[in-house]
């Protein structure tokens, strides 16, 4: 065998080793008698498939490395208008380099796939696109990388379906959209059947950032599920954020909620991105939330949470570590009591794998070897205490590892 990692705990609480060749999962047993080129010990740590962060809007990560090049009265706009000044900066390398560091903490905190968002618009045009390109280049190796072409801007915006249409010819991996943004209803419409076209005519999937506002009247998630039917794209479309569905009548979010069942759709709720992304009245109550996740579940609709951003003009904040992510959604859904902490797991793992088409993943004889040994005795332990990463082990071989040393001193003189 090239590896054998001895003692891992499973979530199942069983004690095994796992033995690895030419990149899978060839053993699952308890004291593996043979030798591997390489050993590590779990230590009895709890063991589990990598993590799968399905959303992260990569080429604006870090913008404030490029605001603060900025003249004064630039930086001094409101962030949504200085964005653009922002992006109109963005070159291949700049956004190759930014991206490049937001890929080394994806690996430092256990990730083995990842779906990076490009913006493509009159701003940055395809800039972003192809800085994300050299990035897949680079990581393919390791870990699975995906490129979504985002029109952050609308198709309203001149030339944005030309060059969607570019994009996809380059590589993209991905169809995005972003309806909610336009106005009014009608333009909504049409941003989702130009979305539709386009991943018929390349043969992609969707994702799409839905009603990412607390306004009842903001509904574009609807139309997305009865247009993945329309079209027989099952199991192929995910919608991110969906905040207004919390905000709708329990009869008509019952009703959006077996639509989207029905269409196999996937839900991304972003929920520490949620809590802080849009601009606070200047008094409470603060109208912020995330969707109806527990009911969306109890519907059967899966539901994955991701990084999404990382310090740019929708969050300020992250660290690309979907084990900080599933501590917020364990708050923000009250996955709390009665081991409902469990409920939060898959959000970062099975759910979004299926979502990139991972046929291989898991922890089982056969699946590809992407681990993580995480310095927890159990999942709770994990979230609560926000592990370490004691190894990160991707395509079968080590790819990271965290050992951190705390002394405490009581018998000072």
């Amino acid at each position: 065998m090239d590896l054998i990692l001895r003692r891992a705990r499973l979530q199942s609480g069983d004690v095994v080793d796992i033995g690895v060749m030419d990149g899978r999962i060839v053993a699952l047993e308890t004291g593996i008698s043979a030798t591997a080129a390489q050993e590590l010990d779990a230590g009895e740590r709890l063991t589990l498939p990598a993590f799968v962060n399905g959303q992260l809007h990569a080429c604006k990560s870090f913008w404030r490395r490029l605001l603060h090049t900025l003249p004064d009265a630039v930086r001094a706009l409101p962030r949504f208008e200085a964005a653009a000044y922002v992006k109109r900066l963005y070159t291949v390398e700049d956004v190759f380099a930014r991206v490049d560091e937001t890929m080394r903490l994806a690996i430092l905190n256990g990730t083995c796939a990842i779906r990076l968002f490009a913006d493509v618009d009159a701003d940055s045009g395809l800039t972003a696109l192809e800085g994300l390109l050299r990035i897949r280049e680079k990581y393919s190796p390791l870990m699975t990388v995906q490129i979504v072409a985002f029109p952050q801007d609308g198709f309203a915006a001149p030339g944005t379906e030309s060059l969607m249409r570019q994009a996809l010819e380059m590589g993209a991996d991905v169809v995005g959209g972003i309806p909610w943004i336009e106005d009014p209803a009608e333009a909504q419409r049409r941003h989702t059947d130009a979305c539709f076209a386009l991943a018929q005519a390349y043969d992609r999937d969707l994702h799409f950032v839905c009603d990412d506002v607390a306004d009842p009247q903001s509904r574009s998630l609807a139309y997305v599920a009865q247009q993945t039917l329309a079209h027989n794209f099952h199991g192929r479309v995910s919608a991110t954020q969906c905040a207004a569905l919390a905000f709708y009548p329990d009869d008509y979010a019952a009703k959006v909620i077996d639509t989207v069942a029905a269409a196999g759709m996937t839900i991304f709720s972003n929920s520490h991105v949620s809590l802080i992304a849009t601009d606070f009245p200047p008094q409470q109550p603060w109208p912020r939330g995330i969707t109806r996740v527990r009911q969306l579940l109890d519907r059967g609709v899966p539901v994955a949470c991701a990084q999404d951003d990382i310090d740019n003009w929708f969050y300020p904040f992250g660290r690309n570590d979907l084990l900080e992510v599933a501590q917020f959604m364990a708050h923000n859904g009250q996955f709390a009591w009665n081991g409902e902490v469990d409920r939060v797991l898959p959000m970062i793992t099975t759910t979004p794998a299926r979502v990139l088409g991972l046929d291989d993943y898991g922890l089982q004889i056969g699946a590809a070897a992407n681990l993580l040994v995480l310095n927890a005795a159990d999942w709770h332990e994990a979230i609560q205490f926000q592990a370490d990463k004691r190894f990160v082990i991707l395509r079968g071989k080590l790819a990271a590892q965290t050992e951190r040393r705390n002394e405490i001193f009581t018998n000072r003189q």
